[in-house]
């Protein structure tokens, strides 16, 4: 009898892809998501030319920016059931489409409410693209889940190093802002048609249970105790960490008198610590979530304190601007989606990844406004007490709730 629910179909263990294919395949997967990365840094920029064409406000060109977070957080949980239909290869590459059209379809705004659109549809596409490369890095690699999953978080890394520099050249050389969208979205069109042809389902679609190194245990469903803990958990740091992403810089001019060159020097230390994220995805592979979670989630408060409460030079908050995007960016962020992964079985793993991305941007999309409305009411060093350090506290101490023995863990096929 057939299933009414129609099933990707799944490799044998005997197809499984030789290492150096596999990797080659995941490096074209984090290539088409860097390119997301380089929209989302490279915009912001172009709202000074945005604006002045459009005549938007300062506040409709901030929302411009950041809506992207409201379509990413709808998108996630639908996002793991698509692939069931699709299958994560042509999710992934629906996404990755979905993303670059709407990159293309913001350059013929018409004004503000079809660009909004536009916006949120690209993180609708980001988010597609996102849950599912996170759950192909935690199937394809089941031995090195944190490490692969670490490695998605270098990839937008890296595209938010490129994206603001090559954005920028091409504005200065076309002497339009649509020139860098344009080509981003050419880009990425290109990069899901090399998904389509050169990226193998036997990559893509393989069920960690019959891999070499099968997934065993884990939650069989998303409202279990652990996976709810985490989404909590995830939630909190998205308050905090999106507070810090998307104020800071306020703070710094603000409050402390920066420029906005030495602004900008600061924040973009946090953002290079991304490059650290393998490390986080070691400790998810190595250590329990009782140890790691609360341990990292402490340093982010540690650093949120030192940013707030200590002296205002640009080499103490460089510093600890560093480390805020350590332990936040390439700690909470890398070791939640990986223990969230890891607390479902095998056949919820594009669903907890799909978790993850609606939480952390639903959190995102409201972040900004609550943490403003905190400085409003009280002042800048309360708001970031309480939203960035105290929200921080309270993951850390959740996460000692969690029931390890429960997670899924990776065997070998000798233990069987």
């Amino acid at each position: 009898m057939m299933s009414a629910t129609p099933h990707p179909i799944l490799p044998a263990p005997r197809e499984t892809l030789a290492p150096r294919a596999a990797v080659a395949m995941f490096g074209l997967l984090l290539l088409a998501y860097a390119v997301n990365a380089m929209d989302r840094m490279v915009f912001p920029i172009l709202l000074v030319e945005v604006r002045g064409e459009y005549g938007f406000s300062l506040e409709a060109a901030g929302l411009q920016a950041t809506v992207f977070a409201i379509g990413m957080g709808l998108a996630g949980l639908p996002a793991g059931r698509l692939q069931r239909t699709l299958g994560r290869k042509r999710t992934i590459v629906a996404g990755t489409v979905v993303f670059s059209l709407a990159t293309a379809l913001t350059t013929v705004s018409i004004g503000f409410t079809d660009m909004v659109l536009w916006r949120v549809l690209s993180g609708v596409g980001e988010a597609l693209q996102l849950a599912l490369i996170i759950a192909v890095a935690s199937s394809a690699f089941p031995a090195r889940r944190g490490v692969a999953i670490g490695s998605v978080n270098v990839a937008f890394a890296a595209g938010s190093v490129i994206g603001p520099s090559l954005g920028s050249g091409l504005l200065e050389s076309h002497g339009t802002w649509r020139a860098p969208m344009l080509v981003f979205a050419v880009i990425g069109i290109a990069l899901a048609l090399a998904i389509v042809v050169l990226v193998s389902p036997r990559f893509t679609e393989v069920d960690s249970s019959a891999s070499r190194s099968p997934h065993i245990g884990g939650a069989d469903t998303l409202l279990s105790r652990n996976p709810l803990v985490l989404a909590v958990i995830v939630a909190l740091f998205g308050l905090a960490d999106f507070a810090f992403i998307g104020l800071y810089a306020s703070y710094l001019r603000e409050r402390l008198d920066f420029t906005p060159g030495g602004a900008g020097f600061v924040i973009g230390l946090s953002g290079l610590a991304a490059f650290a994220s393998p490390l986080g995805g070691h400790l998810v592979d190595r250590w329990s979530p009782r140890i790691v979670l609360p341990a990292l989630n402490l340093g982010v408060a540690a650093s949120g304190c030192a940013l707030f409460l200590g002296p205002g030079s640009t080499s103490w908050q460089a510093t600890f601007s560093f480390l805020f995007g350590l332990f936040a960016s390439s700690g909470v962020y890398v070791a939640a989606a990986g223990y969230l992964i890891k607390s479902v079985n095998s056949e919820n793993v594009s669903r907890a990844a799909g978790l993850f991305v609606t939480c952390i941007y639903v959190a995102a999309g409201v972040a900004g406004l609550l943490f403003s409305r905190l400085v409003s009411a009280t002042d800048w060093i309360t708001a970031g007490m309480v939203q960035i350090v105290g929200f921080s506290v309270l993951g850390a101490v959740l996460a000692l709730t969690l029931h390890p023995h429960l997670f899924s863990r990776t065997t070998t096929t000798q233990d069987h």
